[in-house]
């Protein structure tokens, strides 16, 4: 454990002593603050006239401003979250201290959890800003706290998962660029995923002329494609838990992603051992 704190420490330092850390922060404080500003002023237009954009009554407000928002501030560390991740390990491998560091009497899960828990320590930090915007939704409107914690606990859940893709990407990739690139790729793979999981129609569409068994082969297998599809994207989970919905499923896939790709990137570091 003091190990792990030590490469915590050491790596949450390094990324103040140059502007990325600031830059981060910065840029996130003001994505998310214009975004909360923008949709807040809206809803607050939409329920003073709400027959203009088609609502019979006074748009819920979990369901219409506190999910998007919530989901939308997780869905920017999709461009945040390669700058935090791609110094992790691959700068490391590209300043030639990556073979210094798996010499030392540390073990490789010390070296990944004090990585991982630096990354983990920004993104509590630029919670921070989400948390001081969900204090003016419980200064002017009547919302439970429960909501409002389980929306902070959906943020972070989805940080802490694509934090956890991005390590792993770090620790293949042997340039930090390479590193942010690819991460960034696969996190817009995700967000496109879950866009056209919503577009599927529900049923296979298989020609009429097609013998039954061809029929129930394809209907089962679109089946499970549209399941994984629909399932997998990173914030597929996230907008029921914003609402303040607790459902145990959503938490799980998180952990699960999460200790999957910490699982990877500990595989990836063992196999360098083996190949030097």
């Amino acid at each position: 454990m003091r190990n792990s704190w030590a490469v915590c420490k050491r790596e949450f330092e390094s990324l103040f002593s140059t502007p990325v850390g600031y830059v981060v922060l910065g840029t996130f404080a003001l994505i998310s603050g214009l975004s909360f500003t923008a949709s807040f002023l809206f809803y607050g237009v939409m329920s003073a006239s709400p027959s203009t954009y088609d609502f019979p009554a006074v748009p819920n407000f979990e369901e219409t401003f506190l999910s998007p928002y919530l989901v939308y501030s997780g869905m920017i560390m999709l461009f945040i979250a390669p700058l935090i991740t791609m110094r992790l390990l691959a700068e490391e491998k590209n300043q030639g201290t990556i073979e210094m560091l798996l010499t030392h009497p540390l073990r490789d899960r010390e070296i990944i959890a004090g990585k991982y828990g630096a990354a983990l320590l920004m993104l509590t930090l630029m919670m921070v800003t989400v948390m001081l915007n969900l204090g003016i939704v419980y200064y002017f409107v009547d919302v439970e706290p429960a909501v409002l914690i389980f929306g902070l606990a959906t943020f972070f859940l989805m940080g802490a998962a694509f934090l956890s893709l991005g390590l792993f990407v770090s620790s293949v990739c042997s340039n930090q660029i390479t590193a942010a690139t690819v991460t960034f790729g696969l996190f817009f793979l995700s967000f496109i995923m879950s866009y056209y999981a919503e577009e599927m129609p529900e049923t296979a569409p298989a020609p009429e002329g097609w013998p039954d068994s061809a029929k129930t082969f394809i209907a089962h297998t679109y089946d499970l494609v549209r399941s994984v599809v629909a399932e997998l994207p990173v914030d597929a989970h996230a907008k029921d838990m914003a609402q303040g919905i607790l459902q145990p499923y959503d938490i799980v896939y998180y952990i699960l992603f999460s200790a999957f790709f910490l699982f990877l990137t500990f595989r990836s570091l063992e196999s360098r051992k083996w190949r030097g």
